[in-house]
């Protein structure tokens, strides 16, 4: 059956452990400070100086520098975004859902938002193998001038500047 460019792609996932691959950190040319969703060091990408992993709570514990923050993705997407928001210095990746709630307001309390321009091929649990095509686009959100100048610089997508922004919003899923 030809395909006329747009395709339903299962949301149900055996896991939720997806790791962002290396040239979305090629691209962004940073080293993050913290990495608050880490499956441990060596374990990932992510070049980061301290990882909290789910021992360690990174959603309680405290958060320092510039965060990369890649969210167990489900109901609490929200909760994290929250918390960089009001951190205000790191990127977020998270799935381009523009229609919820929870999206457009961490829309508007960010610096900037880059659109990658194809779907991001995530490592399925593990730093060896790579998964499928994901359900939808992706797109990271800058909080504060250093990040807001990695996206721009960055050629992974459309970066969209945010004109004003609002204090932070509690995020809820909608």
């Amino acid at each position: 059956m030809a395909s006329n460019g747009f395709t339903h792609e299962s949301t149900v996932n055996e896991s939720i452990e997806w790791y962002t691959p290396p040239e979305v950190f090629e691209a962004l040319g940073l080293t993050f400070d913290l990495d608050p969703c880490s499956p441990g060091p060596g374990n990932s990408f992510v070049p980061t100086r301290k990882h909290y992993t789910i021992v360690d709570d990174g959603l309680t514990s405290p958060w320092e520098g510039t965060v990369w923050v890649n969210p167990p993705y489900g109901p609490h997407t929200p909760v994290w975004l929250n918390k960089l928001a009001e951190h205000g210095d790191g990127i977020a990746l998270v799935f381009s859902r523009t229609d919820t709630r929870w999206f457009q307001e961490a829309a508007a309390t960010a610096g900037a938002l880059c659109f990658i321009s194809s779907r991001v091929r995530f490592f399925k649990g593990s730093t060896t193998e790579r998964g499928g095509s994901p359900g939808a686009g992706s797109v990271l959100i800058a909080y504060g001038e250093k990040a807001v100048e990695a996206l721009k610089a960055s050629g992974l997508g459309v970066v969209v500047e945010v004109a004003a922004t609002r204090p932070a919003l509690s995020l809820v899923a909608a």
